[in-house]
């Protein structure tokens, strides 16, 4: 049977397998677009009193209220920040469930954020040249994001190249618009990922999933 006389039946097939297969991608996604319809900035900014309740920093972390290392995660201050976000999320997450599976992506994606989230945190809290940042709030699901880049690279022969034009890159939007509690995010979650990526397979926690895979 040649591909012209394939049954048009196989192509909903496969895009429900294929959905299937990204479901924790799809559901971020979605929670993202439903969070942030409900905190008003889907067709303008975030709202301050919402960025205040619900966003990630030193000072507002350390009121006690733990619940906003997560909801922080789907929020984005704008409209544009929240179209750039679902494309960023979608490859990057859809790329490690695609590889390690849909536990282990979502794993994976919340721990590498979860760590490296309090990590920078900590060293705001730690660092008298950082104290500035304290009373900054974020949102954004970009150090988990930036985690699993760091994460992929790490297998890739090149890595230590491809690493060093990430960072380079970093630096470049820095010095055109510096965000420095984003920036200093991406930067620790670049090293997480890359770190956890480089850990000999038995130890890693996608190493399973990678040899399973031959």
């Amino acid at each position: 049977m040649s591909l012209d006389a394939a049954p048009r039946s196989t192509i909903p097939q496969r895009v429900a397998r294929t959905a299937a297969r990204l479901r924790f991608t799809l559901l971020f996604l979605a929670v993202m677009l439903v969070a942030n319809s409900a905190a008003g900035s889907i067709g303008g900014a975030l709202p301050r009193e919402m960025l205040a309740a619900w966003g990630i920093g030193r000072d507002a972390l350390a009121s006690g209220d733990a619940f906003r290392l997560l909801t922080g995660i789907f929020l984005s201050h704008d409209t544009g920040m929240l179209l750039r976000q679902l494309v960023f999320a979608a490859a990057v997450i859809g790329h490690a469930e695609w590889h390690h599976g849909s536990l282990r992506a979502a794993a994976l994606f919340f721990g590498l954020d979860l760590v490296g989230t309090v990590l920078l945190l900590t060293l705001i809290g730690g660092s008298a040249g950082l104290a500035h940042l304290a009373a900054d709030t974020d949102v954004g699901m970009s150090i988990g994001g930036f985690g699993l880049i760091a994460l992929a690279i790490a297998g890739w022969k090149r890595r230590w190249l491809v690493l060093g034009l990430v960072l380079l890159s970093i630096a470049a939007k820095y010095a055109i618009s510096p965000d420095p509690l984003a920036d200093l995010g991406h930067v620790l979650a670049l090293g997480l990922g890359f770190t956890l990526g480089s850990l000999p397979r038995s130890a890693s926690p996608t190493g399973a999933r990678e040899a399973g895979h031959g």
